[in-house]
């Protein structure tokens, strides 16, 4: 029997870069929201056999290319650090239907963790299970709250906020970027102090939208410069929906609009039309 979960996407509303730890990890302060689109995660789990041992992967789905299976799998890791930990029922198995592109900046990966440690360990853990989240991942902790929050620390220090006023948000994924290498590549005049991030999260509280001026992510610059493939798809994707503000989501390449729900039809026709063949769809806050 396997126990099934969804695993949502998520959306940095802002993030900013506001210094660096000594072990060279950036520090944040971002304000993200989970979206209705989402991986499926399915766990065979361990019913008192007690028959530990290394988890299998299978990966399957639209975007499986270049998801490892096996140990090198963050869910494999996730099912490791439970075990380690003596935190819930061992995972036998792990199945993943991909519907999130990799290396997009949406999370797809650490959402897939969270479901399986969501899976495994079960809500009346939840208090143990925020060490083995950060273990897997500095986005694992959000993943596995979801909803939205106010991101500190390298990401795993957490204040919940209210979702995001409900809207239709507009995502093209316009590439494919490494997160390492976007972060490796960001530049000292591109740390700012936190306050952009902290007017979007004072946003929600008010239950209001935020400013467009407010949204979109520090390593922008730097996405676009290790992967500049995006700068061009992104001024089509501008040039057809002039009337919407896109910014991006974490280290990218996926981009995000807020639209009124009239408007996003012709809107996501025309990013389809100008980018055929790009994962670009029509979601909501989750």
């Amino acid at each position: 029997m396997l126990d099934v979960a969804q695993a949502p996407a998520k959306l940095n509303l802002a993030l900013e870069l506001v210094g660096r730890r000594a072990d060279g990890f950036h520090l944040l302060t971002a304000v993200s929201q989970t979206v209705a689109w989402s991986d499926l995660v399915a766990a065979e789990l361990d019913r008192g056999q007690n028959t530990p041992g290394e988890i299998s992967v299978a990966v399957r789905g639209p975007f499986r290319d270049g998801v490892p299976e096996g140990p090198d799998n963050i869910v494999a890791r996730a099912a490791a650090a439970l075990h380690r930990r003596g935190v819930g029922r061992e995972v036998v198995s792990v199945a993943i239907w991909k519907r999130i592109p990799t290396k997009s900046g949406l999370g797809g990966g650490s959402a897939d963790a969270a479901a399986v440690l969501r899976l495994a360990a079960g809500d009346d853990l939840a208090a143990r299970l925020a060490d083995v989240a950060l273990e897997c991942g500095a986005d694992v902790p959000f993943a596995l709250r979801g909803g939205a929050a106010l991101l500190g620390g390298v990401g795993e220090v957490l204040t919940p906020l209210p979702h995001l006023a409900p809207t239709v948000i507009l995502v093209a994924v316009l590439g494919a970027v490494e997160t390492a290498r976007a972060y490796s590549s960001v530049q000292s005049e591109e740390m700012t102090d936190g306050s952009r991030a902290a007017a979007v999260a004072q946003a929600l509280r008010r239950g209001e939208l935020p400013s467009p001026e407010l949204l979109g992510s520090a390593l922008e610059a730097a996405a676009l410069r290790v992967a500049p493939e995006l700068e061009p798809r992104l001024e089509r994707l501008r040039a057809a929906t002039p009337h919407l503000s896109w910014a991006m989501t974490g280290s990218g390449g996926a981009f995000f609009a807020l639209a009124k729900p009239a408007e996003a039809g012709p809107a996501l026709a025309a990013c389809r039309a100008a980018l055929p063949g790009l994962p670009i769809r029509a979601t909501a806050p989750a």
